[in-house]
């Protein structure tokens, strides 16, 4: 096993997508803080609420990533690399596990290290101006809701990977299952007389675990990401007992 998670390393940090994947991911945030601890006018209500403004931005960082993740597996279909690594290895559950851990433990040790270094480029710079960052506890659960929410949506578009084994619809997928497909469900159930849809839409309910102050009616952090956390293990289990029984 050993081998090959070494062989999935190997092949995660030498794809070139995923470097820029990865320096958009970390720009994003990084900029985006920087300014506004820099151009806010009112730099104790900025350091107040510096870890919030941390985790909104990275959100765009946990949806790159998920196309790290997803790219990681359906790149290997599309070039028909997959064939050679099942050839080498043909126990396949054992490869995909080891694709799956990798691409889960490189996402959170890079998502945890983007957010630190945001969070304290931000601080230094609202401290130097006057204002006081000092987090609150449920300020730092989000930021480590927001770690979790991005291993989770990598391995989101992995699973969908599994499934879907082609790049441009599965990265379609992911991306358009938050920015639309929820947003009708979420039109459709308040027409219907729903009073606060979150709880049964699981990315939105997800985001819950990345926000600092959460409002009255939405479900718990742990709630949210037991949510998402299930749906993202089915369609794992999904993809995996597809492959298993399908060419590669």
């Amino acid at each position: 096993m050993t081998h090959l998670l070494r062989s999935e390393w190997i092949k995660l940090r030498t794809v070139r997508v995923n470097y820029v994947l990865g320096i958009i991911a970390a720009a994003f945030p990084i900029v985006i803080i920087v300014l506004v601890a820099l151009l806010n006018s009112d730099a104790d209500s900025a350091a107040h609420d510096l870890p919030g403004a941390v985790t909104g931005t990275m959100l765009v960082t946990a949806l790159l990533l998920g196309v790290v993740g997803a790219l990681n597996l359906t790149s290997e279909y599309s070039h028909n690399t997959i064939r050679t690594t099942f050839a080498a290895v043909p126990q396949r559950t054992r490869v995909l596990l080891a694709k799956a851990s990798v691409s889960l433990a490189a996402t959170l040790v890079f998502a945890a290290l983007i957010e630190a270094i945001t969070f304290a480029l931000g601080a230094v710079i609202l401290n130097a101006r006057g204002g006081d960052v000092s987090p609150t506890g449920t300020q730092k659960a989000a930021m480590l809701g927001l770690v979790v929410l991005c291993g989770m949506l990598s391995l989101l578009g992995y699973g969908l990977g599994l499934i879907i084994r082609n790049s441009p619809a599965t990265v379609a997928i992911l991306i358009l299952w938050p920015l639309l497909l929820e947003s009708i469900v979420r039109a459709v159930l308040t027409a219907a007389g729903v009073d606060n849809p979150t709880p049964w839409l699981p990315y939105q309910s997800a985001l819950q675990m990345a926000k600092p102050d959460l409002d009255p009616g939405d479900p718990s952090r742990i709630r949210a990401g037991l949510f998402l956390g299930v749906i993202v293990i089915v369609f794992v289990v999904i993809g995996v007992f597809i492959n298993e029984r399908r060419d590669a």
